[in-house]
Parts: C-alpha cells; structure tokens; sequence
C-alpha cells in the first residue's frame, strides 16, 4: 500500500506538506496543493485521518443531535450534514431524544464523552435543554447552534432569514389582490415561528389591512395541525381567500382540508408553505413555498464547526443564510364571492394523519 512518504517523493514535497494538504490546512500554494492530490490520485493513496487525528487526540467524529426526526425538514438537514462532513473526511454520529426526558439527556451525554465527539452540531429544538447545554459548555464540546431559540447561549449560530422570508410570501398575496390572509404558525415557543409570524404582521401593515386575530392559527408544525386549523377558518363567516403557513407539512394539512371540504386549490384558497422540503413533492398543484436553504445551512454550520475544531478562529457569532420565495402553482387571485364546496362524499373519520 501507498505511504504519505510514497506522496512526497513523487509530489517531490516534504512528508508535512503532504499532511497540510490532506488535512486542507494554510500555508500550501495551489499549485502545490494541486501536485500534491493528484500525486495521491496517481498513486491510490487513501490517507487513514482518524489515525492522524487520534495522534492529535481527536476522533474525527461530528454528533448531530435532532431531537425530531420525522419532518421533511429534519430529513433535508440530516443528509445535507452527512454529504458535508464526509467531503470534510469527518464521521458523523446521530442523537436523537426527547430532550424532556432525564433518560434521554443522560444517554446523549454518554454518547457525547463516551464517542470523544470533537465537536457537536444542535438542530431544534436541542437548544431548549439548559441543562444539556450546562454539560456541553463544561465540557468544553465545541458545538453550532442549528436555528436556536436563544441567541445568546451557543457557541456560533446559524439559520434562515425566517422574517424576510415570512415578509416576502405575505407580500406576494398582498400583490395578488389578497386581503384575508391567515396564517398558520409553528411552535408558538420557537423564536423563528415568531420571527415568520412577525413577517407576516409586517406585511399587512404595510398594506393597511387590518389584524383579524381569527385567521391566525397556533400549530405545531403538523400536517394534522395545518388540517385542523384551515378547517377552523372554513367556518368563518368570512373566511380568507389565501392562507400562509409556516412550514410545508402545515401547508400540506391545508391543501388536504381544502380537499376534504370540496375546495379547490387555488381557485378558492391560494396556499403558500415555508422550508421547500421534500413533501412538497407530494402536493398538487405544485406548492409555492419559501426555500429555506437547509443544503447551505448544513454546509455553513459544519464548516463553521470545523473551524472551531481544528482552531481556525472566527469573528462571527450568528450567520444568516437568506431565504426565497420559489413560485409554482398554488397561488392564484383571490376569489369572487363566497366559498362553493363540492360534495367529495367523505368524513372526518376518512381523513387520518
């Protein structure tokens, strides 16, 4: 088998260069850089980093802790963080728990100490845990806060320009002619379904229409929730003419309200989701919704944690990755008149989540 000696020899570079490339260090030009890979190339070098980094006394190894794991978005972020921190020559090590329960927080902390993680990457809600988050700081666990609730207690924080983004999608209804807007919100508690519902509060101000408490709805980022509460703005006396939710699997409980209720999509409700996860796939008409760029948010987060790692400093405390809106074909001028349902011939006992 080939050694890094091998590597050297024929990149005619010295035996550290060979390792700064590897290990994606400073202080090595491109063009060496360039010799150096394709020397390893040429030869079918397959450099052993977690031997290097136990030499260091690091394992090589990232923990991921998602505390829900059944939503599109949780889905999107896990293999966005696995494709990252394999490119990065890192492993990756999946907690999953209900951060409420003393059983679960022990045995992720085991995981933590007992795996010799180097680092830890905290999707939502993880940072609810102050206890958890005690035992990572005292252990001086170098760790990204992925969407936090709080800003002031992880280490570094990244997430999605989730006002702009709820600003944005308000605004296009208004555009549209839209006047009854509601709004579906996530967990009331999290920081970012407050920064969505203020978007969409900003949006309507800005175009003189007035707050109806009646079309905003408090979920809890459910498909069973969006379904419930679009069912609870049907019995209006005057019920909206669009509906924002503050996530996809909301917006998909919506359309399917629509449906149960012999309503058509967009014709008589114009709905509009947030994440552009992949259950918007599974919506027809094709969903218009805001792309929150989970892809860019795993990339950032675990190059930004890498950095920690391996002791690159960094100026930044909170980055912010923007967000857009993607147009597809669940939107449409509001109505002329009153809602006309349709006899689809169901019941609620035929609808199950």
């Amino acid at each position: 088998m080939p050694t890094m000696k091998d590597v050297a020899r024929k990149a005619e570079v010295s035996i550290k260069t060979v390792s700064r490339v590897i290990n994606n260090e400073v202080g090595v030009s491109e063009e060496t850089r360039e010799r150096v890979r394709q020397a390893i190339h040429d030869l079918g070098y397959v450099p052993d980093l977690s031997a290097q980094r136990l030499k260091r006394g690091k394992s090589g190894l990232i923990a991921l802790l998602l505390p829900r794991i059944e939503s599109s978005y949780a889905a999107k972020l896990l293999g966005s963080v696995l494709s990252e921190t394999e490119s990065r020559g890192y492993y990756t090590l999946v907690l999953n728990g209900n951060l409420q329960s003393q059983r679960d927080r022990e045995y992720i902390q085991r995981a933590i100490i007992n795996n010799r993680v180097d680092g830890l990457l905290i999707a939502p809600p993880g940072e609810d845990s102050d206890e958890l988050l005690n035992f990572i700081q005292k252990n001086n666990v170098p760790h990204i806060g992925i969407t936090p609730n709080s800003l002031e207690r992880a280490q570094l924080t990244v997430e999605a320009t989730d006002h702009e983004g709820a600003l944005e999608a308000t605004r296009y209804l208004v555009s549209m002619g839209h006047r009854r807007i509601a709004h579906i919100t996530c967990i009331k508690c999290q920081r970012f379904s407050q920064e969505r519902l203020e978007g969409y509060l900003e949006a309507l101000s800005e175009a003189a229409i007035p707050i109806d408490p009646d079309l905003i709805g408090y979920g809890d980022n459910s498909t069973k929730s969006g379904y419930s509460h679009t069912l609870k703005f049907l019995d209006l006396f005057d019920p909206p003419t669009a509906i924002f939710a503050g996530n996809d699997e909301m917006a998909v409980g919506t359309i399917i309200a629509m449906w149960h209720q012999g309503l058509r999509l967009p014709d008589d409700i114009s709905v509009i989701g947030f994440d552009n996860g992949p259950i918007v796939q599974q919506a027809f008409p094709y969903l218009t919704t805001v792309d929150q760029p989970i892809e860019q948010i795993a990339k950032s987060s675990v190059e930004l944690l890498t950095n920690l790692i391996e002791g690159r400093s960094t100026d930044l405390t909170r980055l912010q990755v923007p967000t857009r809106l993607v147009i597809r074909h669940s939107c449409t001028l509001p109505r002329k008149g009153p809602l006309m349902r349709q006899d689809t011939h169901l019941s609620p006992i035929d609808i199950q989540f």
